[in-house]
């Protein structure tokens, strides 16, 4: 059966793999590394129904734990800033969902907007920041190449078109911008994944080399890479050249499910061990 490639332009129908997880049929790209549900557009709008991303932004925005995530991604912030050495004149939170990466960046004096398909969101904040209700307003001339800073946190996976997304991030990033992005990786991943579960979450399976790979073809490099057992944070940068693409087989992605109890032991190891040393060393 041959199908029709919706990854880029540079990925062909010889390069797509039918796969079946018991629950679904998923496609595999051999050239990008990319694994996705056959129906995106459809799971798409599933995701757009969930009760967790249509709950009251007002209330949500009041609760302590929120407030401890704003805490949290000031420090993101920081960590991302100490990486760069600059500081962004203009900030965009693309999937910002229930904002709070745009009040830790409002709270360090940034000037942050927020992008989002749903509209619960960007309806809901626009009482706070100036933010985009389509893909269309996102795009308007007077916002290209405008952003010193893109931040996607938990986006991508949900994706129903990854390669229209970094063509945003290319449309949208100034000459000197950063783009982060913090999501699920396969590659040494403690998560299950759609490889084998019935996972309505995520509409596909991202890897370090998939990302890699759309970042090149838009000459983003990455400046900054680390893997917490699936949970990756990585901070790309424009760059003038264009590299050779490392690539990653169906057969490695069904090791990587296999054995995610090993690299969640791991982590619970390295869990400790942090724990340990942060105790020492604010005792002496």
């Amino acid at each position: 059966m041959v199908i029709k490639s919706s990854c880029t332009p540079d990925c062909k129908s010889s390069d797509i793999l039918l796969i079946n997880n018991k629950y679904e049929d998923l496609i595999f790209c051999k050239n990008c590394s990319l694994l996705y549900k056959k129906n995106l557009e459809e799971h798409k709008n599933k995701v757009l129904k969930f009760d967790k991303f249509n709950k009251d932004v007002k209330q949500v925005i009041e609760t302590n734990y929120y407030k401890k995530q704003i805490s949290e991604n000031r420090s993101i912030i920081k960590k991302i800033l100490n990486i760069t050495k600059k500081d962004p004149n203009k900030i965009l939170d693309y999937g910002c969902g229930y904002g709070v990466f745009m009040f830790a960046a409002k709270e360090l004096r940034f000037t942050v907007n927020g992008y989002d398909i749903n509209r619960n969101f960007t309806e809901n904040l626009a009482d706070y920041f100036e933010t985009f209700k389509s893909e269309t307003d996102l795009l308007d001339e007077n916002n290209l190449k405008q952003y010193d800073l893109i931040y996607c946190r938990k986006v991508l996976t949900l994706s129903s078109n990854m390669y229209r997304d970094f063509s945003n991030f290319n449309d949208l990033l100034s000459s000197n911008g950063y783009l982060v992005v913090m999501d699920q990786v396969k590659n040494l991943s403690k998560y299950k994944s759609i490889i084998s579960q019935n996972n309505n979450n995520n509409t596909l399976l991202l890897t370090t080399q998939t990302l890699k790979f759309y970042a090149n073809i838009f000459q983003l490099s990455a400046k900054y890479i680390n893997n917490d057992f699936g949970d990756i944070f990585i901070i790309f940068e424009k760059n003038n050249k264009i590299y050779k693409n490392d690539k990653i087989s169906i057969e490695t992605l069904k090791s990587f499910e296999k054995f995610s109890f090993i690299f969640l032991f791991l982590s619970k190891i390295k869990k400790i061990i942090q724990k340990i040393y942060y105790s020492f060393k604010n005792f002496y």
